[in-house]
Order: C-alpha cells, then sequence, then structure tokens
C-alpha cells in the first residue's frame, strides 16, 4: 500500500505545527491555514478542499480559547461545529479518512475519578458546548472518522503552562497556580506518534478516543514539577515553590472552566500495545530538549 497523503489544518497552533514537523519528515504532507482555509466562511471550505490532494486529514483547527468562545458563541459555533462538520462530509464523500481533534472540556468535571470514552458530556461551557457538538457532527458525517479528545497539550511549538511558569520565575519567586483543577497534561510529540501508529496500523480505528499521557496534575502540581526540572537544568529560576490558590480566585475568567477532566486512555494502551508514558517524563523530556539541547 502506497504511503497516505496528510493534509494538516491548524498548521499555525501549537499541536498542529507538531503534526506538520512530524509528518512532513515521513509522508507527503500538506498544511492549510486560515489564509487558505477560513472557519469562519463554511461556504468557502468545500471549494478549498477541492484541489486537494490527501487521504487523511487531521483537523487541528478551531476556536480555542474558553473565555473568546464564551464572548462569541456565534463564531465559536461556526469554527468548532460547522466547519468541522463539512470537513467530515468532504472526507466521507472522497473516502478520505479524519481525525479531528477535540477537548477534555467536554465533560462536567463533577463527581468523577476517571472519564471514559463513552461516559455523558455536559459541557460548562460555550467552548466545551460547540466541540461536543463538533464531535458529534462529525461523527453523523463520517462514521469512519476518529475523534480524539487530548487535554491541557506542552511542547516547543507554542508556549504553554510550563512554559509561562518558568518564564515567570526567571522574574520573581511569588508564583500561584490553581491547585484544584485536574487533568492530565500531554505532550505534543506523543500525539504525534499515537498519530502515526493510528494511521499506520489502525486504519479503520472510529469513534472516540481519547489521547492523553498518564497521571494526574493540577495547574499548581504542573507548574511545581516544570520549575524543578528546570532547576535540576540550571535554568536560573528564583523558586520552584508555587503558591496554591482555588480556581474561584480567578475572577478574570469569563468562562467556567471544569474542575475534574482526567480522561482515561485504557484503549490508547490498548490499540498501542504498551504502556502510555507519565505526563512528568514527557515534560521532563521536553524541557531538556529546549534547555540543553544536544
Amino acid at each position: 500500500m502506497p504511503a497516505p497523503r496528510i493534509l494538516i489544518l491548524g498548521s499555525t497552533g501549537g499541536l498542529g505545527r507538531a503534526l506538520h514537523r512530524h509528518f512532513a519528515a515521513r509522508f507527503e504532507t500538506l498544511s492549510l491555514g486560515r489564509a487558505e482555509l477560513n472557519f469562519e466562511r463554511p461556504d468557502t471550505i468545500t471549494a478549498a478542499l477541492a484541489s486537494q490532494k490527501f487521504d487523511v486529514l487531521l483537523n487541528a483547527a478551531g476556536m480555542t480559547s474558553p473565555d473568546v468562545c464564551e464572548g462569541e458563541p456565534e463564531r465559536a459555533f461556526l469554527a468548532n461545529a460547522v466547519a468541522p462538520q463539512i470537513l467530515a462530509e468532504c472526507c466521507e464523500l472522497r473516502g478520505a479518512r479524519m481525525i479531528h481533534f477535540s477537548t477534555d472540556y467536554v465533560f462536567s468535571g463533577k463527581e468523577r475519578d476517571l472519564w471514559f470514552e463513552a461516559d455523558e458530556t455536559v459541557p460548562a461551557n460555550i467552548y466545551g458546548r460547540t466541540k461536543l457538538a463538533g464531535e458529534q457532527a462529525v461523527l453523523k458525517a463520517s462514521p469512519g472518522a476518529l475523534v480524539a479528545r487530548v487535554s491541557w497539550l506542552f511542547g516547543p511549538h507554542k508556549p504553554s503552562h510550563p512554559d509561562s511558569i518558568i518564564q515567570r520565575a526567571l522574574q520573581t519567586d511569588d508564583l500561584s497556580a490553581v491547585a484544584d483543577k485536574i487533568s492530565v497534561p500531554t505532550s505534543n510529540a506523543d500525539i504525534c506518534g499515537w498519530i502515526e501508529q493510528l494511521i499506520v496500523r489502525h486504519p479503520t480505528t472510529s469513534g472516540v478516543l481519547h489521547l492523553c499521557n498518564s497521571g494526574v496534575a493540577s495547574w499548581h502540581s504542573w507548574a511545581e514539577a516544570a520549575l524543578t526540572i528546570a532547576a535540576r537544568l540550571e535554568v536560573p529560576v528564583k523558586t520552584t515553590i508555587v503558591k496554591p490558590i482555588e480556581l474561584a480566585s480567578l475572577t478574570q475568567l469569563k468562562a467556567p472552566r471544569p474542575l475534574m477532566t482526567v480522561m482515561s486512555n485504557a484503549k490508547l494502551q490498548s490499540l498501542q500495545g504498551g504502556e502510555i508514558r507519565n505526563w512528568f517524563d514527557a515534560l521532563e523530556e521536553y524541557l531538556v530538549q529546549k534547555y540543553q539541547p544536544q
């Protein structure tokens, strides 16, 4: 079988950039940005895709800021639900596989130790509702599609929580982070490897799949882990201690956030045929590569 041709959408974001860098080295790969394919103009999507040659479409595009989505729900619905549906319809018509990225924010975040793919989805904000609507629309339009839910992404192509906390710690020892919001930090690099395996070894896997590292963290424990690793790498941070605060104290946030969205990766582990590494190990690898490049 010839190697599949990959089309990546959302290549200006952290995950999209990571996907492009990973797949461009291995497959015939094309990326389209907002200039070529504007999700807020869904009427233009079909024509934009018509001239592209691809076998697998990776959709990492969308509106991802919960606060922006909360203030502009119509735009969020276009980007996160309407556009993905049209993409899925196009993929179905041409016999291409769609892998659509979604989020742990589809869950309520209440009274649960671990969320599985089949669990009830009750989003707490507009972002989560529009992403859930996108999931449902994609799978209805293209039953062979794969919806990949991810959480708390980090990696070299876009600053994330650990990068920000390290930058702040270079300037001050007065740091704080939310301790009552719990999920799973996940490496963009690991996601790229999982997606490659899903394309090559599991071409018929469809439905919903959680793509996340193992383990559990809060924004607070994630921050202290990043600072501990940075200090060991001799990054001149002023502290490795972060003050724990409650999410409710962040009154500047417009959108409510779910408190507990730790997703099970048991299904992914079964498909991969081995253990999924802990987020701490993935974070350590990322920071070593950043601060002590070979």
